[in-house]
């Protein structure tokens, strides 16, 4: 992608390209990838256990990291309570 049409992306856009080409780096890295993938599950509530922070809540499942972690998987049902309009997506 030129820097020209990097300058014209929203925001979201942004987000998608940074995940998807983080899943690109990440699959050289199969323990980590595994790690992820175990660590980064929904709860009862349908928000990620591996995403904790001592001033919000955790984000809804699937996370930015789960994405990370499944690389091309994503496009796969994930379960997740959330409406769909709210569910991460790489596009």
């Amino acid at each position: 992608m030129t820097s020209a049409a990097r300058r014209h992306e929203t925001f979201a856009q942004r987000n998608f390209r940074l995940i998807g080409e983080a899943a690109e780096i990440i699959t050289g890295w199969p323990q980590v990838r595994e790690r992820l993938r175990a660590v980064h599950v929904p709860d009862s509530d349908g928000r990620c256990r591996g995403c904790t922070s001592q001033t919000r809540r955790a984000p809804e499942w699937p996370c930015a990291l789960t994405l990370v972690a499944h690389g091309e998987e994503p496009r796969r049902d994930f379960t997740n309570p959330a409406p769909a309009s709210h569910r991460a997506r790489l596009v």
